[in-house]
């Protein structure tokens, strides 16, 4: 369980750097990340994924498999809002785009 809080901590970081997040540290570049319009329960998400990870790496803290398990959900949850769902809406729109240009050109 050290090595998933500390995995979770990893992606966090790599989203935050992703994002253009700046800083010198991690928590400081997750606290960026709200000037972003990135949502504040992300950023209390990362923030909380940083704390485990750091908690597992340099404090020995051992969590339970439950409490890893949520740090997975909500990391989870955070990718499907930051990456996924936008990638869903814009491929959408361009289909209802799509659509109104072929109606367009098909009528006289």
């Amino acid at each position: 369980m050290r090595l998933a809080g500390v995995g979770y901590r990893s992606v966090v970081e790599q989203i935050a750097k992703d994002r253009g997040a700046q800083g010198g540290s991690l928590k400081a570049m997750i606290a960026s990340l709200a000037g972003m319009g990135v949502p504040q329960e992300v950023v209390d998400a990362f923030d909380e994924a940083r704390a485990v990870g750091n908690g597992a790496v340099h404090d020995g803290l051992a969590y339970s498999a439950a409490e890893i398990a949520d740090l997975a959900e909500l990391i989870e949850e955070t990718v499907l809002a930051l990456y996924v769902q936008p990638t869903q809406r814009a491929t959408m729109a361009a289909a209802r785009a799509a659509r109104r240009a072929a109606l367009k050109q098909s009528s006289p």
